[in-house]
């Protein structure tokens, strides 16, 4: 096959989730002789400096969205980043067509990159969507809404959505490319990648979804070192010499959550043995968290701290997906609308429970204690894990790199 120049363009922020899927399959296509570049938001560029692959900076909408807003579905997420207005969208436009005539590629793969997209399709350019359930909802007129779990009109999203597809249509008749009939639309004849596993789909009525697996990035680093610790509850199963050990608890949330400090007084109230993840943890947090049997963790190895843990706390999919593969169950405290999804789908399954971000010191030490008493929880989440049991990111990353293949052969 000849060398095809392919770029992979993200432009709605997510950090590592979109990095852990672009960068593994930015390698994986480079091996089979590929040209690849990226295009990425300024935040992200530091994170892939080290790879040696071009990056281009991703234009994108960095207005914040008006107090109070709160997004019903994929239209309203676009509504509020450069689709509300022609103006605000063909700014964004010509942005991505300078990027692709630098670039100049022969393939665009986009990781909810809408825009890129858009303007690939007018200047002639093949287009394939890679992402998770979130970032690639399923074809309806109008999009589903996000939260399921509320009551909502059916038709939740059509005023929205009318307004952005008016938008779009003005722009695509600026660039004399024919006119979307509805919205869903941007993937009409799009090649799409789905990174997720139907049971943590973002949404629950997908009927003709291709899912290959979550992506997210290896495991490194020193294994884990577990604090000592009493805790109040013995763990199944003797060990020898007749001790019973109690339950260890992984946590892994973003450091401005606003539950961490009181997270931590109910696991020190508890006695059990914590590993904290430090990652972008300012000292002085880290400090003022670690106490008893909870110590703060620098190592990456995933895997080892998983491994050792009884259950995991967690905000989001990037931490649910591995930490439900290595057959643990969840205490999740999300804060946006797509963490709420995933808690919902988690929480719908018995894989997990969930609380409030804001939640008080009493809501959180009965959570766990209700999550480390939930015997039907843990072996639900073992059953999650014997059912996926050989599964590596690898595969998801494999599987998009063949399909990308056959679309550039």
């Amino acid at each position: 096959m000849p060398v095809r120049r392919v770029l992979l363009a993200a432009e709605m922020l997510r950090g590592a989730a979109t990095t852990s899927r672009l960068l593994p399959l930015a390698v994986e296509l480079a091996d089979r002789g590929h040209d690849v570049s990226l295009a990425l938001p300024a935040e992200l560029r530091d994170s892939v400096a080290a790879t040696g692959f071009p990056v281009e900076d991703a234009p994108r909408w960095t207005a914040p969205p008006p107090p109070g807003f709160v997004a019903v579905s994929f239209a309203d997420i676009l509504m509020h980043a450069g689709y509300a207005t022609p103006g605000a969208l063909r700014g964004l436009l010509d942005g991505w067509r300078t990027v692709l005539a630098r670039t100049r590629p022969d393939l665009l793969v986009a990781d909810f990159a809408p825009t890129a997209m858009l303007a690939a399709g007018a200047s002639g350019i093949p287009v394939a969507a890679v992402g998770d359930g979130f970032s690639l909802p399923p074809l309806a007129s109008p999009f589903p809404g996000l939260r399921s779990w509320a009551d909502q009109p059916a038709d939740v999203g059509t005023s929205v959505e009318g307004r952005v597809l008016a938008v779009v249509n003005i722009c695509l008749g600026r660039t004399g490319t024919a006119e979307w009939r509805a919205l869903r639309d941007m993937f009409a004849n799009v090649p799409t990648f789905l990174c997720a596993f139907p049971e943590l789909d973002h949404y629950t009525d997908r009927s003709d979804g291709a899912y290959l697996g979550a992506v997210f990035p290896p495991s490194r680093g020193p294994a884990a070192v577990w604090p000592a610790g009493a805790g109040d509850r013995p763990a199944e199963g003797q060990v020898p010499g007749g001790q019973v050990p109690g339950d260890r608890v992984y946590v892994d949330l973003d450091p401005r959550h606003p539950a961490l400090p009181g997270l931590a007084a109910a696991l020190d109230r508890l006695g059990l043995p914590t590993l904290i993840q430090a990652a972008a943890l300012p000292p002085r947090v880290a400090d003022a968290l670690e106490r008893g049997a909870i110590q703060v963790t620098t190592t990456g190895n995933r895997a080892s701290l998983l491994a050792g843990a009884s259950f995991v706390v967690c905000q989001g999919l990037e931490i649910a997906a591995p930490a439900l593969l290595a057959g643990k169950p969840l205490l999740m405290l999300q804060v946006f609308v797509e963490q709420m999804m995933t808690l919902h789908r988690v929480a719908g399954q018995g894989l997990g429970h969930g609380i409030a971000p804001d939640a008080d010191a009493a809501a959180i030490d009965g959570a766990l204690r209700r999550l480390a008493d939930d015997k039907a929880c843990r072996l639900r989440a073992v059953n999650f894990s014997r059912s996926y049991d050989g599964y590596r990111p690898g595969i998801a990353v494999e599987a998009m790199a063949d399909g990308i293949d056959a679309l550039l052969g």
